[in-house]
């Protein structure tokens, strides 16, 4: 499920359109849930996907807000209580994401361990473990931390535990200036409540990426940066993304202004030595993190620094 504006539909639409490249016999709903009524992409018509307005009424007013992140950014906070009646589980799934991997319905029989919500740990604290993250440290706190891009959610135990009425109550008792939108507040509102699933879940790409994702069974791509691959101006991802990007909004949203590195770009020597260097730097974190999972992308554990 997907949560949007109308801003975030065509980036969602190819999130949509990876799934169902890599997934074609699912067995599992889509979903496109907005506060607004919004039709089907094109592009994605044949899917079967389900549209769906949803009302949250003043339950977000409060929250903070960005010219990036509007109030859609908190609709992933009521879809158990929207969906509870509909779904047990619900993947969640950010609008910046393509799905490369063939068992993405897998995932909804994970164990979560009794928690309400699983996900994977985030970027940051892979390669920092013990640093607390910005937001963490804006607040005076440390310990395990998610990236919210990606949720698998119980919904019964979302809702019975009242994790929506938790988040906005964390939210009234900070600043928030000091909050990173919706991921601090479920952070903050699921301290160690949450099952820390396998990075191929949210395989958060960034520059220190490349040469560790060939150990991982990716099922997800989170491009959590600033570069997208439609908006990669620097060749800085890896270039199936962006031409797969780039070839999809050429041919379903021609109109859409794009700003992505041809494919023509050439290597620049001193900016592959650079992220060699990187990468070696990163390989002691990154070898810690594997092995608490090692390849099996089934596997579930309780949150820990990592």
């Amino acid at each position: 499920m997907l949560c949007c504006d109308e801003r975030y539909l065509p980036y969602a639409a190819l999130t949509i359109y990876t799934l169902m490249q890599s997934n074609p016999d699912r067995d599992f709903d889509i979903c496109i849930a907005s506060l607004d009524a919004l039709e089907v992409p094109p592009a994605i018509a044949q899917a079967g996907v389900r549209m769906c307005q949803i009302s949250v009424g003043s339950a977000f007013d409060e929250l903070p807000t960005s010219k990036r992140f509007s109030v859609a950014a908190y609709v992933r906070l009521a879809l158990a209580e929207a969906f509870c009646d509909d779904y047990d589980r619900i993947l969640y799934l950010d609008s910046d994401i393509m799905v490369v991997g063939e068992e993405l319905g897998a995932v909804f029989s994970l164990d979560l361990l009794t928690a309400p919500v699983g996900a994977a740990t985030d970027n940051m604290k892979l390669k920092y473990p013990r640093r607390p993250t910005p937001d963490q440290a804006a607040l005076g706190v440390n310990g395990p931390y998610f990236n919210s891009g990606v949720l698998l959610i119980d919904t019964k135990a979302f809702v019975q535990q009242e994790i929506r009425e938790k988040c906005i109550q964390v939210a009234k008792q900070h600043d928030p200036e000091k909050l990173h939108f919706d991921q601090t507040l479920l952070n903050l509102a699921l301290i160690g409540n949450w099952a820390r699933l396998h990075p191929a879940w949210n395989w958060q790409w960034s520059i220190v990426r490349p040469m560790f994702e060939i150990f991982i069974d990716t099922q997800i791509i989170h491009f959590v940066g600033t570069a997208k691959p439609w908006s990669d101006r620097k060749a800085g991802l890896p270039i199936r993304y962006r031409e797969k990007a780039r070839r999809f909004f050429a041919k379903y949203y021609p109109d859409l202004e794009t700003n992505t590195a041809p494919p023509a770009t050439k290597i620049r020597k001193s900016n592959l030595y650079a992220r060699l260097i990187r990468h070696i730097g990163r390989t002691s974190a990154f070898v810690d993190a594997f092995n608490d999972h090692s390849g099996d992308i089934m596997k579930v554990l309780p949150p820990d620094f990592r």
